[in-house]
């Protein structure tokens, strides 16, 4: 080991030392209870010998859901002999939801379709669901809570047997995360458009109620990946709250430089087979190399990687562990790529952030760790609480000290959260229908003045715009605009207002009276003195019915 390498262990220590990571001392939790009704599923001798070692569960149910394979005479006696006072049934489940404590197995049973659980039991559901099937029960990653899926050679068998009766009592789980609508960019006034947070959960735990993003907090197991992909901030996690974990972040590199540290690298781990892997590869890995400990690898996401670069990290590195369920690492590997186009079009060195698994941690990381990378001058210590404002401070930060000169934009690719809109002036009537349903403000009206104003840094490209727009004049570019121009609403279409043919008030864009004229010139109710209406204020229009209706009565049985 180096001398250099020497000393940045001592200031890695001595950081660690300082700075306590954040943990919240009391985090919102969700109940389950149970009481241990057990429904057990796959061929009869698996199931029977399962039933055998299982004592003390509450009741226990056997369905039999496909044949037996082990045709070994003397295992099949001995496996139809285990819980032999149990009946076994046969019929296919329909339908199964639920997690645990709630259960609810829906099977065909005389030609009807019933409750497994009432059929057998006399209950509205099971506690626990132990299928010794092939195939699993649930279509998703990541099973519920309470559901336990072995194959009939499964090297944990007994285990995992033994240590049902575990699941008997009152348990508790975090809440995971707060979801706020408000600034949600899922959908409004019928519009579907944001549906990154739906596209990506492992435990199928996020779904669209009434237009609303809502998270089943029993089925939702904490991967993160719903708060990484969203681009608002209206998911954030909770277990630590971002803003404490930056807070935790910027302290010890700030403490880690104070000791004579040089050149840090933040790691970034999950709790579990990742402080495993850690623990085993620390000690062979250069100094300089800091782990920061994570519920779930998805949970920390862009704007804490670009702010931990922006807070003087030379670079961020995310372990990869088999734990890791499929769908986040595909989100993972996306995000990443994109803020490494980013860094890459800012001048930096895109490796400066890696999602990396175990084996190239330990076999080639010692040498890009000593490596030089861009260090930031004057690391940025402000902590916002907002996702977005977080990503465009530390971004902002990043474009100050980029070591190249910058284009006026850099181009990303189709779907990223950041970008323009464009509008075709030929087709647009400043209705306003995009104004209306912008969830972040990035599209505004220009007050009296018929016009529309855009502010680029709060585009999150979500196509609810797009969308609404009943003239389909409307399109999105996803680009990154590198000035400050982004920041300011821009005019991005205007016309003149149309005035009040009774009292010469302003009260509509031009083009969309003349449309209105065009639309519903043969409608009946404009028709002759009347399509003058339409070039009126709405109060004078109310006066001239009014007029119109004393002066001819039988207009109003018309009506």
């Amino acid at each position: 080991m180096t001398n250099e390498q020497s000393l940045n262990n001592l200031a890695r220590q001595a950081a660690q030392a300082k700075i306590t990571p954040p943990h919240n001392l009391a985090p919102a939790t969700v109940s389950f209870s149970t009481q241990g009704h057990l429904l057990i599923t796959g061929s009869e001798d698996m199931i029977r010998l399962a039933a055998g070692q299982l004592k003390e569960m509450a009741s226990i149910t056997l369905l039999c859901t496909e044949a037996i394979r082990n045709t070994d005479s003397a295992h099949i006696e001995q496996a139809l002999q285990a819980a032999a006072e149990l009946p076994v049934y046969q019929t296919k489940i329909e339908a199964i939801k639920g997690f645990l404590g709630q259960f609810q197995v829906t099977v065909q049973h005389e030609e009807q379709s019933i409750e497994l659980a009432k059929l057998t039991q006399k209950r509205a559901s099971f506690d626990l669901i132990l299928n010794l099937g092939e195939n699993s029960l649930f279509s998703t990653e990541l099973a519920p809570a309470g559901y336990f899926h072995l194959a009939p050679d499964a090297d944990n068998f007994s285990d995992v047997i033994s240590q049902l009766p575990d699941y008997i009592g009152e348990f508790e789980k975090p809440r995971y995360f707060q979801v706020n609508n408000d600034i949600c960019a899922h959908s409004n006034r019928g519009q579907t458009g944001c549906t990154r947070c739906l596209d990506v959960c492992p435990a199928d735990a996020i779904s669209s109620i009434k237009d609303l993003i809502n998270i089943d907090p029993y089925l939702c197991h904490g991967a993160g990946g719903c708060t990484t992909a969203c681009p608002t901030g209206a998911i954030s996690y909770t277990l630590p709250k971002p803003v404490r974990l930056l807070d935790y972040m910027q302290k010890l590199l700030h403490a880690y430089k104070e000791a004579d540290g040089t050149q840090p690298a933040l790691l970034f781990h999950d709790h579990e087979q990742g402080q495993q892997l850690l623990t085993q590869l620390l000690p062979q890995m250069p100094g300089n190399l800091i782990p920061i400990e994570l519920e779930e690898i998805s949970a920390a996401g862009q704007e804490i990687w670009l702010a931990a670069l922006a807070a003087g990290a030379t670079q961020i590195l995310l372990l990869d562990t088999p734990a890791v369920p499929e769908s986040m690492r595909t989100l993972l590997k996306r995000e990443v790529k994109l803020t490494q186009r980013m860094l890459s079009g800012l001048g930096y060195n895109e490796s400066q952030l890696q999602f990396i698994g175990a084996e190239e941690l330990a076999a080639a990381l010692p040498a890009q760790l000593n490596s030089l990378f861009t260090v930031i001058p004057d690391p940025v210590t402000s902590v916002a609480e907002n996702k977005r404002d977080v990503l465009f401070v530390a971004l902002d930060h990043l474009i100050k000290h980029a070591p190249q000169s910058l284009p006026e934009h850099l181009t990303l690719p189709a779907g990223s959260p950041f970008g323009q809109v464009s509008i075709n002036a030929s087709s647009c009537t400043l209705c306003l229908s995009c104004v209306a349903v912008c969830p972040t403000q990035a599209l505004t009206s220009g007050g009296e003045k018929p016009a529309l104003n855009f502010t680029e840094q709060n585009c999150v490209q979500c196509n609810l715009c797009e969308r609404a727009c009943p003239e389909n004049a409307i399109q999105l570019e996803s680009r990154l605009l590198l000035s400050d121009t982004r920041k300011q609403p821009i005019e991005i279409h205007a016309d003149v207002a149309f005035e009040c043919i009774t009292c010469s008030k302003p009260f509509a864009p031009r083009r969309t009276v003349e449309k209105m004229l065009d639309k519903l010139s043969e409608h009946r109710m404009f028709q002759g003195e009347a399509l003058n209406r339409l070039k009126m204020c709405e109060d004078c229009r109310v006066k001239d019915i009014f007029v119109d209706l004393t002066q001819n009565p039988e207009k109003q049985l018309e009506l």
